[in-house]
């Protein structure tokens, strides 16, 4: 390695992480299934970059199971900790760096010098049905470049399908994880390389339920949720769970979606337009009104099926979009940046990079119309 290179941190998860690379045997996959070949060759004209390659990222060493752009005599294996998909392993998602050279982490790395003199690197996670990190599909350039918003998503789908290649012999039950037998009630869950969240909750929801009757309470609150659950539907949104007076939703699971950003946020601001024109109605009639907040916030996430119990959710992107939601204001729709990159034309209102409860600050996006 060059002098100065220092190795991204390990995962803390990382010897549940290796457990799952060695069970689901991918270091032994077909280097020449022809379907593996169609995706990296897919991967090179979205990138449109003359280099890419899938690699399993085991430790001491990373092997390489396709690749095109680089000589046949390339070896398949080389320490993990000299190469560049090292980094999406440390970041947990798609990783672009457009100059190598100029790049804090890269900068003194050794491909960036001859014979590989590579300057740009891109790498979308292979993500299993556990929602372990064991692989990536990268592409790589010569020279500095920029990926748009969509060839990012669609590196996302095709890392998705290199992940049901690989894993289409592994010991699963459809791809999804089952629980022991000893549970009452089986968990399947799936991962989902990009969905999008939304979250609602009433405003002062305590001076209702002080102010109202239990039973006019309930009635109203499920009044609410039930125009909601027309309202997802519209919009192809999965209704998660409520607890309390919050809603939760989600986009893109769990059948994929191209849209699931714009169809989440087209349902948020559905949602903040029906609460208006209640309002409105509420007001007239001498009642209190009922304010909402929403959040919306885009990543990867695991959906569990739970059998007869519906299906639920987990991890940080779910995290975030309750934060957005907690963030937001009464009336508006408050979105992360991340949903932003993915939702094409919309009015919005940047706030600025604002504190999160226990997570790093965000910048947020307050949007008012979709265009």
């Amino acid at each position: 390695m060059g002098d100065g290179f220092r190795p991204a941190p390990v995962p803390d998860n990382e010897t549940e992480r290796l457990q799952e690379v060695s069970v689901l045997g991918l270091t032994g996959a077909n280097r020449k299934d022809p379907n593996l070949n169609d995706i990296i060759q897919i991967a090179c004209a979205v990138a449109d970059t003359p280099i890419a390659m899938v690699n399993i990222l085991e430790r001491p060493d990373q092997h390489n199971l396709q690749s095109c752009g680089i000589p046949e005599t390339a070896p398949t294996e080389m320490p993990i900790e000299g190469g560049l998909c090292q980094f999406v392993l440390a970041q947990g998602d798609v990783l672009i760096i457009e100059d190598l050279r100029t790049d804090e982490r890269t900068r003194v790395h050794p491909f960036i010098s001859p014979p590989m003199s590579l300057r740009f690197y891109a790498g979308a996670p292979l993500v299993s049905a556990s929602g372990y990190i064991v692989g990536t599909l990268c592409v790589m350039a010569p020279e500095p470049k920029t990926l748009d918003a969509r060839a990012i998503d669609a590196l996302r789908r095709l890392a998705d399908q290199v992940v049901r290649l690989l894993q289409g012999g592994a010991v699963r039950d459809g791809g999804d994880v089952v629980a022991p037998a000893k549970e009452k009630t089986p968990v399947r869950g799936q991962f989902h390389s990009q969905a999008s969240i939304l979250f609602t909750d009433f405003v002062g929801f305590t001076r209702h339920t002080e102010a109202l009757e239990p039973a006019v309470l309930l009635e109203t609150l499920a009044r609410y949720f039930g125009a909601f659950d027309k309202i997802c539907e519209r919009f192809d949104l999965t209704r998660i769970k409520t607890i309390g007076d919050s809603y939760m939703a989600a986009a893109g699971i769990p059948a994929a979606s191209a849209d699931h950003a714009r169809d989440a946020v087209a349902a948020g601001l559905a949602i903040r337009d029906y609460i208006t024109a209640e309002n409105s109605a509420r007001v007239a009639l001498g009642e209190p009104a009922w304010q909402v907040r929403i959040g919306v916030h885009s990543g990867p996430a695991i959906a569990g099926s739970l059998g007869e119990h519906g299906i639920d959710i987990w991890g940080d992107t779910v995290n975030v979009a309750a934060r957005l939601e907690a963030a937001g204001d009464a009336g508006r729709v408050n979105i992360s940046e991340a949903t932003l990159t993915l939702l094409g034309n919309a009015t919005t209102e940047e706030r600025g990079t604002l504190p999160v409860k226990n997570k790093a600050p965000l910048r947020m996006f307050f949007v008012d119309q979709l265009n």
